[in-house]
């Protein structure tokens, strides 16, 4: 298999991340030859480690699309400037895989997929807790029906976040809708993940406690009908004092026809049956998890294998799923998702 090139526009905190696992756990498979970070020192720390000339660190997207000839190019950047970073790497002929969300609207989100229809490249958006081997677990017992069809899914996600900044940025803090754009845009599509649907009707309510260290809504309560007839309830709460189910550790419970299945934190996973004893059990590893799941998959899409399942033009859902909900936080009213799409 070829090394595929990338141009990497991010270069610190999550893109950080991003930059570790392709050099580490896909150094045979990914090679960076640009990179792109409006800090000049962090762009000139992190272009040392790669071991990059000066002429391939960019303060300016723009100027590095037009530059920089990569196979792919890679955004890991706040939302706000998702859309036009992967739409000027699509029109310099890079396929893109992108950090959730999509974008910060609706509109910029339908602009973005639109150049990847237009040009036809492959365009993949971030949606690593879906490849988790708990998750994975899940999915499989309901494929395979071995409790029966579904009924209904709730999940819980609650982080103690209420000191300043103890969300890793101040923006999250002061942004609009934090929970919904840079938490809930998760769990919303782990919603459709499990329950192997997408949602017709979403419904429900945010707030923000007097406590809060956000200046916007941090918690909510949502509801959502599928179109194959299993319902969700979704809790949120970014300013959690006691029982918490932060990253990699939310709370997950599926009632089937014949039980119900739990999962958190770890792998564990949980099957209760009226009658019966408890059923627990570590669900089966997997080679490659998370974000290196992700990458892996984008790269042999690349190479010709079948399209990333979190493509942008099936994670436009997951992100219709955010803008209702911000919207029926603001009006209390019922929204129906194909009026988004």
């Amino acid at each position: 298999m070829a090394v595929k090139t990338c141009l990497m526009i991010g270069a610190s905190g999550m893109a950080g991340g991003w930059i570790q696992r392709m050099t580490q756990q896909l150094g045979d498979r990914i090679q960076i030859v640009g990179l792109v970070d409006v800090n000049e020192e962090v762009l000139a720390a992190q272009g040392a480690k790669l071991g990059l000339r000066s002429d391939q660190l960019f303060a300016d997207y723009q100027e590095a699309c037009a530059t920089v000839q990569a196979d792919f190019c890679g955004i890991a950047t706040p939302p706000q400037f998702h859309s036009p970073q992967a739409i000027a790497a699509l029109e310099a002929g890079m396929p893109v895989i992108c950090e959730k969300p999509i974008a910060d609207t609706l509109a910029a989100a339908k602009a973005m997929a639109a150049k990847a229809e237009e040009t036809g490249l492959p365009c993949a958006i971030i949606q690593n807790y879906r490849y988790a081997p708990n998750k994975q677990e899940v999915v499989r017992i309901r494929e395979e029906k071995r409790l029966g069809r579904l009924q209904h899914i709730f999940g819980r996600y609650a982080c103690d976040y209420r000191q300043y900044k103890s969300w890793g940025k101040e923006w999250r803090h002061d942004m609009d809708f934090s929970l919904l754009f840079e938490g809930s845009v998760h769990h919303f599509d782990m919603m459709r993940f499990l329950a192997g649907g997408d949602c017709e009707v979403l419904q429900g309510f945010g707030w923000n406690p007097a406590w809060s260290s956000f200046k916007h809504y941090s918690s909510g309560f949502y509801l959502m009908r599928m179109d194959n007839g299993v319902h969700t309830a979704y809790e949120g709460n970014s300013s959690a004092a006691g029982i918490t189910s932060c990253w990699q550790r939310e709370y997950y419970r599926l009632e089937f026809e014949e039980g119900t299945v739990e999962i958190g934190e770890g792998d564990e996973v949980r099957i209760y049956r009226v009658g019966h004893e408890v059923e627990v059990y570590a669900a089966p590893a997997m080679e490659r998890a998370g974000h290196d799941y992700l990458f892996k998959e984008f790269v042999d899409w690349l190479e010709g294998s079948r399209a990333s399942a979190t493509r942008i033009e099936d994670n436009l859902q997951s992100f219709a799923l955010v803008i209702a909900a911000m919207e029926t936080t603001v009006d209390g009213q019922p929204k129906r998702i194909a009026d988004y799409l």
